[in-house]
């Protein structure tokens, strides 16, 4: 970084391989997650996103890393929106549909006092049904992605004055999942790109101290009902996967004892 300047931009050789060519096929689950919790944390985390994730940018390095090249494309995520998305992720893995609404206003894809009209177009119920099929594996293999977007056309169209937008920052977060669901399906057809979002998130709103990532947690574990402390259960399926979420986390992040004995050599 002390080598470049505003006018000088000076890069480095990364030794690799194409990480959807790689020779060793056993590393490319354990670097998809890595890319997986790396993009989260910068969309989430730092709010510099990398927007041009194409498979030629994504190696495994010589010594089994993941490297991530030309950054020549960035944008930024403001930290209001990252909240907003975690409580998005939660809304949506607890069941918590009648939230999204509300969702897609703070998120951009609606202006404010859209919810009754979003929730009358079903825009709700359809990204709702979208999210569980996409969560089972598969990629968009169990999807009809002709059909899907001919809907979303047609869901923005239906929508009073064009209502339901697709917001820029969403194009780039898309096509940076799409292509790493891409990878991750080379290496298992039931790979589910909604499944390995699991271990960033498990951590990061069990030891987020912000106000709102603990509610996101607590819409996690107890569900819609989380507000009414009489009323609400824990759930201890939910519980557990928070815990295996945190658990992959852990096993991600950790040095790949193959990789450091090979560089230690």
């Amino acid at each position: 970084a002390d080598a470049s300047t505003k006018r000088v931009l000076t890069t480095e050789w990364v030794d690799g391989e194409r990480l959807d060519k790689s020779s060793v096929a056993a590393d490319v689950p354990r670097l998809c997650s890595v890319a997986m919790i790396t993009y989260l944390q910068m969309m989430l985390g730092s709010g510099t996103l990398h927007c041009d994730p194409h498979p030629g940018n994504l190696l495994r390095t010589s010594d089994g890393k993941l490297c991530i090249l030309d950054w020549g494309l960035v944008t930024s995520i403001a930290p209001d929106l990252q909240l907003t998305l975690i409580e998005h992720v939660a809304h949506l893995t607890a069941e918590d549909y009648d939230k999204v609404p509300g969702d897609l206003v703070r998120l951009g894809f609606v202006p404010p006092g859209g919810e009754s009209i979003v929730r009358d177009n079903g825009v709700a119920d359809f990204l709702s049904y979208t999210y569980s099929t996409w969560t089972s594996g598969g990629g968009a293999a169990k999807l009809d992605v002709p059909a899907l977007f001919a809907r979303v056309r047609e869901l923005a169209a239906e929508s009073p004055g064009g209502i339901f937008q697709v917001p820029p920052y969403f194009a780039y977060i898309a096509k940076s999942f799409s292509v790493l669901e891409g990878i991750g399906l080379q290496a298992d057809p039931n790979y589910s790109i909604v499944r390995e979002t699991l271990p960033y998130v498990s951590q990061r709103i069990i030891l987020d101290p912000s106000p709102r990532t603990a509610g996101a947690l607590r819409t996690f574990v107890f569900g819609g009902e989380k507000d009414d402390v009489r009323a609400r259960v824990l759930d201890a399926d939910r519980v557990q996967t928070l815990l295996d979420g945190v658990r992959r986390y852990a096993q991600a992040v950790a040095p790949d004892p193959a990789s450091s004995s090979s560089s230690s050599s």
